[in-house]
């Protein structure tokens, strides 16, 4: 499958439908969070429904699931809504509704695992919000589908491109200085000291749950199909044991 033009992508867009749903959906939450003043005036919303690992063993399972609807700006929210839409269209013209919502589902309890196991988890750690973590999961499907596609508009290929973004939030992860990981922290230390601390605010453990249970969700799409020595074998077991 190659992209050449942008009449494919676009005709995936017009098709599409629970893409467009859930785009809408964390957008109007968003209008609803900023029209009651923004995160900073409602802070217990996010403390309620983000995830946090105090929260979480304390029993607050719910946020493994509601951390995904929140943002914490206008452009967040806005950037995940367009990677729903690229990506999620392309995962439900391949695998249908069904195959978006477990996608979606897979990516949003994989990435609050992601984030749980290798995120910071002190006190004066924000809540992860956000549904970056399931929009991985959906890149990583559609390169681990389509290994040899070219990844339009970007000219490598899928293969490439999933192993690229998994590779890079698996060492940004690591590689943030609260953790302190011996040898790997200096590198983030290095990138705090020339003006990239940003860069550790993203939820980088959150990408890589999200990708590597898109990843492991396509493999299981994957799978070998039975064979007829294996429904032969089945049905003489079978046979064998009702007589």
């Amino acid at each position: 499958m190659h992209f050449p033009q942008l009449a494919h992508p676009c005709r995936g867009l017009a098709q599409a439908r629970w893409p467009w749903v859930i785009a809408a959906l964390i957008l109007a939450i968003h209008g609803l969070v900023a029209w009651a003043g923004g995160p900073q005036h409602i802070p217990q919303w996010y403390l309620a429904l983000g995830l946090r690992r105090e929260a979480v063993l304390d029993g607050a399972l719910w946020q493994v699931l509601s951390y995904a609807w929140l943002h914490g700006s206008w452009p967040h929210v806005i950037t995940n809504a367009l990677c729903v839409l690229a990506l999620g269209s392309r995962v439900e013209q391949i695998l249908g509704s069904r195959g978006f919502f477990t996608a979606l589902a897979a990516g949003v309890v994989g990435g609050a695992c992601g984030h749980l196991l290798l995120a910071d988890g002190g006190h004066d750690a924000f809540p992860l919000v956000g549904l970056s973590g399931a929009c991985v999961a959906m890149l990583l499907i559609i390169t681990t589908l389509s290994p040899q596609a070219r990844m339009f508009p970007l000219p490598v290929s899928g293969r490439s491109l999933g192993l690229g973004v998994l590779s890079a939030a698996v060492l940004l992860a690591l590689a943030d200085p609260k953790l302190g990981l011996p040898g790997i922290a200096a590198l983030g230390e290095t990138l705090a000291a020339h003006g990239l601390q940003c860069w550790f605010i993203i939820g980088h453990a959150c990408h890589v749950g999200g990708g590597v249970a898109g990843y492991g969700y396509a493999k299981w799409i994957l799978r070998p199909g039975p064979t007829l020595k294996g429904l032969r074998h089945e049905r003489q077991r079978r046979e064998a044991q009702n007589s």
